[in-house]
């Protein structure tokens, strides 16, 4: 199809501010607070009427990845305070307002926070409009960034679309949190994406919120439902394993050299022990988890009411909906409320007419989960939909090529790099992209690993960076990367060297990064460790 290069009228130039800013998720909030306090006049741009991104609209409602991940696939509780920190900065400032807001359930670990922080999404929005309030942040909601100035590889603005009307928004530098790489793709910046062999993408996801459920009446359900003898177990995993994709298999993982192993859980308990669960109710605190429904989803697929998993690379059917009671409402558990729904469907997320295609599908499926646990399930009678999610759930796209691509063998070794703005403690988790099991990767890392400033420095175009899921990792290193905490280390970064580097006058690729580590140490973020600190120099002015 031919290309029209006409349009009605010529955009206008409306404004020219010192750091733009595009996406006003975890990685664009944070990178907008650090330019402005920073100094640098800063205009954040975001396509819903909220800040947030996944973390609100999206249903991501638990920032997981503060503290070094160790031994997770024997046990991990919803909240741990075992292990180091290594994720410090605004983002843990993020943490210690929701708490005094009464958006998270723990008061007892004031400004620390757990290995995976719990929230509430309403009250996450209105802390980050607060901080964008008192930073002088300027925030453009309703605003969609879809195309690049770009002069001699050097990107000099951005194209928005919103009720104004199309706009040119001029720039020193622009910080791409778009979460997509919208901009920085359409500036020319090289990028992968998916794995390697085939492009596949992590899935989608489009969650809903269930109120009217009548907590007791299913766990005693759960509780009563009789044992199954050893015959009827392995018909029904042979007959799981052909129609889900279930069965043994689906606790297999994949090594770094390619090689299947298996998740070690023999005698840890994943589950909340059922006499534990009215006194973790009584307590407010969050139940682990609950066995899950595989056996009677299985039956009500049989029925043929469930259409083929969208996206999956054979035929199969989605699997089972969680039902785990108990979501944040103003700094309560609400056990009468549930998260379920679509958690992955598997379509490309830079691709309009699939996305409109998936959200179709995932909110059919909603449905039909919905018909299932209230037909099916004790205690979801009278269930009812509070709200889908109202921002797709992505979990990964275009990856930039920069600078330095971090890899899984980074992340593994715990490895050190001189240009350090951001510390993960993350394991490289990645989901099976096909739908089928045993083709996931777990890796957990010997100690943390430093995320090097190159990867945030595309290559090709001046004047831009770009932080959050985007940035230069590898398919699997994305994995450990592309969680929350991490995404606002890296955003911070990015917010902070374009401050610098508008204020001095240079591109970001030439900025003195020493100068950079300074302003992030003065800043709180935790880049060298105990054991590192003796050995590194401090950075110059």
């Amino acid at each position: 199809m031919k290309s029209l290069r006409s349009y009605s009228r010529e955009f206008p130039v409306t404004r020219k501010k010192e750091v733009v800013v595009l996406g006003g998720g975890p990685a664009g909030c944070l990178a907008a607070l650090a330019a402005r306090r920073n100094g640098a006049d800063t205009l954040l741009i975001e396509r819903a009427s909220f800040l947030g991104g996944m973390l609100t609209g999206g249903y991501v409602n638990s920032m997981f990845g503060f503290r070094l991940q160790k031994d997770y696939v024997k046990y991990v509780p919803t909240s741990s305070w075992e292990t180091p920190r290594v994720v410090n900065g605004i983002s843990v400032e993020v943490v210690t307002r929701l708490q005094k807001a009464g958006g998270t359930i723990d008061q007892g670990h004031l400004g620390d926070p757990s290995q995976r922080e719990l929230f509430d999404p309403e009250v996450m929005k209105q802390v980050l409009d607060e901080m964008m309030e008192e930073a002088r942040v300027e925030v453009l909601f309703n605003t969609f960034a879809f195309d690049a100035v770009v002069e001699d590889d050097v990107l000099k603005g951005v194209v928005i679309a919103n009720k104004s009307g199309g706009q040119v928004v001029l720039a020193d530098v622009t910080v791409d949190t778009s979460g997509d790489a919208d901009i920085a793709a359409a500036a020319g910046v090289p990028f992968e994406m998916g794995r390697q062999q085939d492009g596949r993408l992590h899935g989608g996801s489009l969650m809903m919120d269930i109120g009217g459920v009548d907590v007791h009446r299913y766990i005693a359900y759960l509780k009563s439902r009789p044992e199954r003898t050893e015959e009827e177990r392995k018909k029904l995993e042979e007959e799981a394993a052909r129609l889900l994709g279930a069965g043994g298999a689906q606790n297999t993982i994949l090594t770094l050299d390619g090689k299947r192993g298996w998740w070690s859980m023999a005698g840890v308990p994943r589950r909340t022990p059922w006499d534990e669960v009215d006194k973790i109710m009584k307590e407010g605190k969050s139940l682990l988890s609950l066995p899950d429904l595989a056996y009677e989803w299985l039956e009500f697929v049989k029925t043929g009411c469930v259409p083929p998993w969208l996206g999956a690379a054979k035929l199969l059917y989605i699997r089972a909906p969680r039902a785990t009671p108990g979501l944040i409402r103003q700094g309560k558990l609400r056990y009468d409320q549930v998260r379920s729904g679509v958690h992955e469907a598997y379509f490309d997320q830079t691709n309009q007419q699939e996305i409109s295609k998936a959200i179709t599908w995932m909110r059919s499926m909603n449905r039909i989960y919905l018909r299932f646990l209230k037909e099916r399930i004790p205690g979801f009678e009278g269930a009812y939909v509070i709200q889908m999610q109202p921002t797709v759930g992505a979990r990964e796209s275009r990856r930039i090529v920069g600078g330095y691509t971090l890899t899984e063998q980074d992340c593994v070794e715990g490895r050190r790099f001189p240009d350090v703005i951001a510390k993960c403690g993350h394991a490289c988790n990645v989901h099976s992209v096909t739908g089928v099991p045993g083709e996931h990767y777990f890796m957990e890392p010997k100690k943390p690993f430093d995320i090097p400033y190159r990867c945030l420095v595309p290559g090709r175009i001046d004047n831009l960076l770009v932080a959050g899921r985007p940035i230069s990792v590898t398919h699997i290193a994305h994995g450990a990367t592309r969680d929350t905490p991490v995404c606002m280390s890296t955003g911070e970064a990015a917010g902070a060297a374009a401050a610098l580097s508008a204020r001095l006058g240079v591109s970001p690729r030439s900025l003195d990064v020493k100068l950079l580590q300074k302003k992030l140490l003065a800043q709180g973020v935790l880049l060298f460790l105990e054991e590192e600190k003796a050995k590194q120099k401090e950075p110059v002015a």
